[in-house]
């Protein structure tokens, strides 16, 4: 299948669409999560393909970030800090990231161009979609978007996925929307 690459403006009202409903399907129905799905970091790149039927059949959305988001410790539970309220964010610790020992410099960090891709998904498994997907976004945001690196919050039980492609763990496992995640990057 062929991927394609465009920034929001450039999407038919068609394929946001289709992009939209492949997203429902998997995260709302499939995953049972209810949450607030067009959130404001849509203005970025969406990487994505078709199958015969016209259905968007793997998808992913790129876009920048100035910080990554926050883990909160809480009640013994780490949790993403987009699930809590503003009082419960006040009550727990921030949980740091560990950094992997890639000889990264600090100063490295902190002047990094970093993108964070996110809603990965493939409508159809085993076909080899999600390695082609992954790879034409890592292009993306390599060649078109000029990062240096790269940042997911991803399932905890994909790690494997993302560690073949180049990708290092930089977090314990937390909670997002009830599902175990954890962080992790890949520098350019």
């Amino acid at each position: 299948m062929l991927f394609e690459s465009k920034q929001f403006s450039e999407l038919s009202a068609e394929e946001v669409y289709e992009i939209l409903k492949s997203r429902i399907e998997i995260f709302v129905i499939e995953q049972e999560c209810i949450f607030q799905d067009c959130d404001d970091r849509d203005y970025g790149y969406h990487v994505f393909c078709r199958d015969e039927a016209g259905r968007v059949a793997a998808y992913m959305r790129i876009y920048e970030i100035e910080e990554e988001p926050d883990v909160i410790l809480l009640d013994g539970k780490a949790l993403w800090s987009g699930n809590l309220t503003e009082e419960q964010i006040k009550k727990g610790n921030k949980m740091p990231d560990f950094c992997d020992a890639s000889g990264i410099s600090q100063e490295r960090r902190e002047n990094a161009r970093t993108v964070q891709m996110g809603r990965v998904l493939t409508l159809e498994h085993g076909k080899g979609l999600g390695k082609d997907l992954l790879e034409a976004g890592i292009q993306t945001a390599w060649n078109q978007m000029g990062a240096d690196r790269i940042f997911i919050e991803a399932e905890d039980y994909v790690e494997g996925y993302y560690t073949k492609a180049g990708f290092t763990r930089i977090s314990d496992v937390f909670l997002k929307d009830d599902i175990p995640h954890i962080h992790m990057e890949l520098w350019k």
